[in-house]
């Protein structure tokens, strides 16, 4: 979850793709990064980075493309910046850098505090225009073996599963093959050393996430209430594009960010009429949004601030029967019971053995997944990684593919999901994508006409206790309001902008902020 997206060619965004772009590195962050990066390193030596004498992390071309890039996230962590087509090689005593002409008023001002904060010599191999760079490359693959010590054959961990793009890359990923090294993945290395957050990153992963919960609650739900009430046919890639601008538009949800520094984490994914995909990788269909009686619907939701990223999934219940209830009211229980779980000093795995124990206590035959994009800290049985406050995950548990007794083939086969985003702090977890309540009767609609008395005995929506809103406004929804009049309606909508701007007004005041 927290890695960074590679896209976006803005430079306020972490792109360095020009020397007349007004940045500076921020020397202090880079100082106060290089030294975890190197003690990290050495504890975990043989555990995590494979005794490894030197860490080559290449970083692709800029792209569009939502991709997300361990060697990305490095750049932007340690330099604030990420540096296309860049090599860094870090070794026991030296670090090479090799770039375009381009970069070099960038890059040059690392010297001084690489050298005062961990004792490193820096050096800078600028490639000219129609150079290919192969010699630039044998220069440091002769560093590395002069700076190995403690092996015959020098060890190289790079990132393996990141495939080279453009000539320079494949250029040196070929080089590198041929050289002699051992080669080894130190993926995991990197998960790990990203995993604790500093003040300054999880100020931006609660800006993500406010953003977020803020577009579901003021756009998302309202949107598809509006849609079902109004029997209006919208495609779910429809509902994905305009979930879309809301994010990138922040003032449209209530949040005062700088739109530079905002993106979408992926395309915001609608799915209903039986076809569910649980992964963050699914996309939004073209067929229409199914809001018939017993209807499933699922939408998720990541957006991120400064390439932090938040995610958050809700599931929403039209006219359910006992089948998709039982199931939604397991998977929230689990859910819950997977976020208590992940505590400092716990293991990862706890918070799936937490979930799966509901599930098999309550819904044997149903089956969880909780996993998400961070393959190093994936959370499931096997994981015994050390939970530590300042870790930043995200919950996804999701049944995919149930069945239930109805006649409409579109409602026969259903999923559910639930996500969230939350901080893992001193005490226990801080759920930050959480402003909303996920109870069943929060999420569940109900807009059968067929029953006039069922209508008539349906009791009122009561207010959470907390004062906080439920996932839905029952005041937009036709069941609840076929006889209601326009004065009435009104008001409600009047006191519950009231509420709202309350209820802001106290999450900017207890910290969560908007502000940029």
């Amino acid at each position: 979850m927290t890695e960074h997206r590679n896209g976006n060619a803005k430079p306020s965004d972490g792109k360095a793709s020009g020397a007349a772009i007004p940045y500076a590195i921020n020397l202090d962050n880079f100082t106060k990064r290089l030294k975890p990066l190197y003690s990290h390193w050495k504890e975990l030596s043989s555990d995590l980075w494979g005794s490894s004498d030197a860490l080559a992390i290449p970083t692709p071309p800029a792209s569009d493309d939502l991709r997300y890039l361990k060697s990305s996230a490095l750049n932007i962590w340690l330099l604030g910046y990420e540096f296309p087509e860049t090599i860094m090689v870090f070794m026991k005593k030296q670090i090479h850098f090799l770039y375009s002409q381009k970069k070099v008023s960038l890059l040059e001002v690392v010297r001084k505090s690489a050298k005062e904060a961990v004792g490193m010599e820096v050096v800078m191999h600028v490639k000219a225009k129609n150079d290919n760079g192969t010699g630039l490359m044998d220069a440091i693959f002769h560093a590395v073996r002069a700076n190995s010590t403690s092996h015959d054959i020098p060890v190289v961990r790079h990132i393996a599963r990141e495939a080279p793009e453009g000539k320079l890359l494949e250029t040196w990923t070929e080089k590198l093959k041929n050289a002699d090294f051992e080669l080894c993945d130190i993926t995991n290395g990197f998960s790990d050393l990203f995993a604790v957050k500093d003040s300054n990153e999880l100020t931006n992963v609660k800006k993500a996430a406010f953003l977020t919960s803020s577009v579901m609650k003021h756009f998302v739900v309202p949107k598809l209430e509006k849609v079902i009430d109004e029997e209006k046919k919208i495609s779910h890639s429809s509902l994905m594009d305009d979930t879309e601008k809301a994010i990138l538009e922040t003032a449209r949800v209530k949040v005062k960010l700088k739109a530079e520094n905002v993106n979408i984490c992926y395309p915001p994914i609608f799915h209903s009429a039986g076809e569910f995909d649980l992964r963050p990788s699914a996309s939004s269909n073209d067929e229409y949004l199914c809001d018939d009686s017993t209807s499933v619907i699922i939408c998720a939701v990541g957006s991120r601030y400064n390439s932090y990223c938040s995610n958050v999934a809700w599931t929403f219940l039209i006219d359910a029967n006992a089948m998709p209830s039982k199931a939604y009211e397991v998977l929230l229980k689990a859910h819950e019971a997977a976020i208590g779980a992940l505590k400092p000093g716990n293991k990862v795995g706890a918070a799936y053995q937490a979930a799966l124990a509901v599930v098999e206590k309550d819904a044997p035959d149903l089956v969880s997944n909780l996993t998400f994009r961070e393959s190093g800290l994936n959370l499931n049985a096997k994981n015994d990684r050390v939970l530590k406050a300042g870790m930043v995950f995200n919950v996804s548990l999701g049944f995919q593919n149930l069945q239930t007794d109805t006649n409409n083939p579109k409602t026969q086969k259903f999923s559910v999901l639930l996500a969230d985003s939350f901080i893992i702090g001193e005490k226990g977890p801080d759920v930050v994508t959480s402003i909303s309540s996920k109870a069943v009767k929060d999420v569940a609609y109900s807009f059968n006409e067929d029953d006039e008395e069922e209508e008539k005995e349906k009791p009122k929506v009561k207010p959470e206790a907390n004062g906080g809103e439920a996932v839905s406004c029952k005041a937009t929804l036709r069941s609840d309001n076929q006889a209601m009049s326009k004065e009435e309606l009104r008001r409600q909508l009047q006191a519950e902008l009231a509420r709202q701007k309350n209820e802001e007004t106290a999450w900017r005041l207890a910290g969560g902020g908007s502000g940029a």
